[in-house]
């Protein structure tokens, strides 16, 4: 699940329901419900669903003896921009999670472009796309359930470094409802999502299991408030939490966050460059504006995708990050082999 939180850092959420009033049942129905998976309710009114691979957050309340969940529901498209001095006036765009379904890019008035070939698959993140110009307008299109979507963002003028996201639809995105009923001396929540009901523990505020609960939950809503502050990524966008003062200084010149033990760190990170988290840059999020187009049409599509990836036949053409240095290993000096020196034998008579 953790894994799946770091994802979360792109989410924006739209809560539909006003944080809840005083209500003792709040208090009294919070927990967590199932094991592997399930839910967890919270007494700030809050849930988690969970499961393999899934962490939904949202809210709920009550409406007579039912409970009405608003999952928090992401943006289709997102864009987050920096200024990256040293690139100059050509661009980097990094695509996030457009391997899951069909996307497609537009660049200022260029030809709409599918961002993978058909049928693509071998995905070797990150995908990075440069051009020697900065796109002023970048149009992203998206089919959920046959319907086309399509977000429009204006970028800055001085944002040549772009974090462009997608975020695939998911089922435990709508709003559903549940009820607790009490069997014997156990609390089952049933909800309209599943067929089933879900077991509440009997885990208590200092059971380890639920302060890590309360830890996922804290880093949630902590990444959705940065999101609004910026998100920060090395040169190879690798996601990293906000920098701390005390560890980091800012420069100006290149507009990064440096480590202050940047310089003792370089043999190790030369090993694991994508996880190097010495030099950081803050990107903010560029609103944009979204509508539905029922009348797309796929002929007016470029045939040629920004990124091609394939297994097998053909793949010596799929898509290879460039952006990582291959250091030549120094190999330490190689001792003489001692030479026995072998007496010559006596002449033979």
């Amino acid at each position: 699940m953790k894994k799946y939180l770091m994802l979360l850092l792109f989410a924006s959420a739209f809560l539909f329901a006003q944080k809840p009033s005083f209500d003792k049942r709040y208090k009294e129905v919070a927990g967590r419900y199932g094991g592997n998976d399930g839910i967890c309710l919270f007494e700030d009114g809050k849930y988690m669903l969970y499961g393999y691979a899934t962490a939904i957050f949202g809210t709920y309340t009550f409406e007579k003896d039912y409970i009405n969940f608003y999952p928090d529901r992401q943006e289709l498209f997102m864009i987050f921009g920096s200024q990256n001095p040293t690139i100059g006036n050509s661009a980097r765009l990094y695509f996030s999670g457009f391997e899951r379904d069909e996307s497609f890019v537009q660049f200022d008035n260029e030809k709409t472009q599918p961002v993978f070939n058909e049928d693509a698959n071998c995905f070797a993140s990150p995908y990075v796309y440069e051009t020697k110009t900065k796109p002023s307008q970048i149009i992203l299109l998206g089919l959920v359930d046959g319907t086309l979507h399509q977000s429009k963002f204006d970028i800055p003028k001085d944002y040549n470094d772009l974090v462009i996201v997608h975020n695939k639809p998911s089922r435990y995105e709508e709003n559903f409802t549940g009820m607790v009923k009490s069997e014997g001396k156990s609390k089952i929540l049933n909800i309209s999502m599943f067929d089933r009901g879900f077991k509440k523990n009997d885990e208590d505020k200092n059971d380890n299991n639920w302060k890590e609960i309360l830890a996922m939950k804290n880093e949630y809503f902590q990444a959705e408030d940065n999101i609004k502050t910026g998100v920060f990524f090395n040169k190879h966008y690798q996601n990293f939490p906000t920098p701390e003062n005390s560890a980091y200084t800012f420069d100006k010149k290149t507009n990064q966050f440096i480590s202050k033990n940047a310089k003792d760190n370089e043999a190790h990170f030369r090993n694991d460059q994508y996880n190097d988290n010495r030099y950081l840059r803050k990107y903010l999020k560029i609103e944009g504006q979204t509508n539905v187009d029922k009348a797309f049409n796929k002929n007016s599509i470029s045939n040629k995708s920004l990124f091609f990836t394939t297994c097998g036949q053909g793949s010596e053409k799929s898509y290879k990050y460039s952006g990582f240095i291959e250091y030549e290993e120094k190999s330490e000096p190689k001792e003489l082999p001692q030479t026995t020196i072998v007496a010559p034998l006596p002449p033979s008579n």
